[in-house]
């Protein structure tokens, strides 16, 4: 076949090809049309914006989408949505199977429609709007009058019943719908006293996922301040009371005895105050979720309660131990060190297990804090450092220092003093002493000296020769 001739039909079918791939494709199947011809209306769930329900006797509800599953309840006053009831509605929009035929010559008054028990607008993303009403119910069947546009019908599994809620019953019950692992601020206010909490978009795994701003900048407590998170997004709504503005100082909520505010990024997810207990109800409390007021359980209240101790990260430095990379300890004629290369931790050009280098990580990681001392203004020469501690992890440019000092007249222990911690820190004397037998293990690692535990097993070998002054056993005489 002439070369001109072969490029000419390959161009044929990769046409055709694209075709397939890029329309064709995109096609309803003939069971699908099928299925589409027999409901009143086509309804894309995803390319639903808005959705507004209008009923005789019940204030109107507007649902408008934020962003894929989060829908915002718009009106007086604004809210979360609830996104499942949002979702769910535009979904029987669209399942709305016809009885019979559809028609355009049907007099409203004769099924309802010209005073329909609902209405329902929904708008869709290309600024597109479908309008549905629903009337009363077909004689002799299970079918209900409905009309979408200038086309009648009638249908089954009309959703009436969540047509005719409350508008309530539309808010969310949870106090937020964002992940907590998207969080990334939270802000703490009770009376004259903040606290803020922020953390990157991804986690820093060497020095801990959440960093104190206010009132000083330090480590926070992540397992703290994910509690509190945790204990936010458990908490559910049992009640939206009708609280007037000037009534809210009775309910305890002007003002708030506590507010918390949650942020992703740039957003400001939520805002919620906590006000008194609710006098008939025992473990509840007054909220108000941005301008909604709500009752909700007390279980943040010893949370929110805690002192700023309980927001502080209270062990000397968080340290991820497998993500440690280079360690090194120095105290008096004491200097050990290590690296990890491709995997493998090795110390004076020899390899050695990954246990006793990660050691000195593991050492300071467990180390708690005992008291925060005030940082002296001047420093003199016998304030030298009586150990010095360098950890450096993946991710980090520049090693994280704790350095040690005695402890003050008076009190007991050694202070140690970390970079990135505002304020030195008095720790148990044991701290100090795990580390620097930690450390001299290392180093007898790196001289190739066993350990004192291999000795032991070592000793305990048949046939081997017992350690000097070891007692000796005896064997039992023979007998003649």
């Amino acid at each position: 076949m002439p070369t001109k001739k072969l490029l000419i039909l390959s161009g044929v079918f990769l046409a055709l090809l694209a075709f397939v791939i890029l329309f064709e494709r995109k096609q309803p199947t003939s069971e699908e049309r099928a299925v589409s011809a027999r409901r009143l209306a086509d309804v894309n769930v995803e390319e639903v914006a808005s959705i507004l329900l209008e009923r005789p006797d019940l204030p109107k509800v507007q649902l408008v989408r934020r962003e894929k599953n989060r829908w915002v309840l718009s009106g007086e006053p604004e809210g979360p949505a609830d996104g499942f009831a949002a979702e769910n509605l535009a979904s029987d929009l669209g399942r709305l199977d016809v009885v019979g035929e559809v028609r355009t010559d049907v007099d409203p008054k004769e099924f309802g429609l010209d005073t329909p028990k609902a209405k329902v607008t929904v708008t869709f993303k290309d600024n597109s709007v479908k309008k549905f009403a629903f009337g009363q119910a077909i004689p002799g069947t299970d079918a209900t009058a409905a009309s979408e546009g200038a086309r009648f019908a009638a249908v089954r599994a009309a959703p009436l019943a969540a047509l005719t809620k409350p508008l309530d019953d539309y808010r969310s019950r949870s106090l937020f719908e964002t992940p907590t692992a998207e969080i990334t601020r939270v802000t703490v206010t009770k009376g004259p006293y903040t606290v803020v909490v922020a953390r990157g978009s991804k986690p820093d795994r060497a020095a801990g996922g959440w960093k104190m701003e206010k009132p000083v900048a330090d480590f926070a407590a992540d397992a703290f301040v994910d509690r509190l998170l945790g204990d936010l997004a458990n908490e559910r709504i049992s009640e939206f009371p009708a609280v007037p503005p000037a009534e809210l100082s009775r309910v305890g909520l002007s003002p708030s005895w506590a507010t918390v505010r949650l942020e992703k990024g740039a957003e400001v997810v939520a805002t919620i105050s906590f006000g008194a207990a609710k006098a008939d109800a025992g473990g509840k409390l007054y909220a108000k979720v941005g301008n909604v007021v709500a009752v909700v359980d007390d279980r943040v209240r010893e949370d929110l309660d805690a002192e700023m101790s309980a927001w502080r990260e209270g062990h000397v430095l968080p340290v991820d131990v497998p993500a440690l990379r280079r360690v090194s300890f120095v105290a008096d004629e004491l200097r050990v060190g290590a690296e990890k290369v491709e995997g493998s931790w090795r110390s004076t050009g020899r390899e050695i297990p990954a246990e006793v280098a990660e050691a000195l990580g593991g050492g300071i990681a467990r180390a708690e804090v005992k008291a925060f001392l005030p940082r002296r203004s001047g420093k003199s020469a016998k304030d030298k450092p009586v150990a010095t501690l360098e950890l450096l992890s993946e991710g980090e440019t520049s090693e994280r220092v704790v350095s040690f000092f005695e402890a003050p007249p008076g009190a007991a222990g050694a202070v140690a003093e970390v970079t990135g911690r505002p304020e030195p820190m008095l720790v148990d004397r044991a701290v100090l002493d795990d580390l620097r037998r930690a450390a001299a293990a290392l180093r007898d690692a790196a001289n190739g000296k066993p350990k004192e535990s291999d000795k032991a097993k070592a000793s305990a070998k048949p046939g081997s020769a017992p350690e000097p002054g070891a007692a000796r056993t005896v064997p039992p005489a023979k007998k003649k």
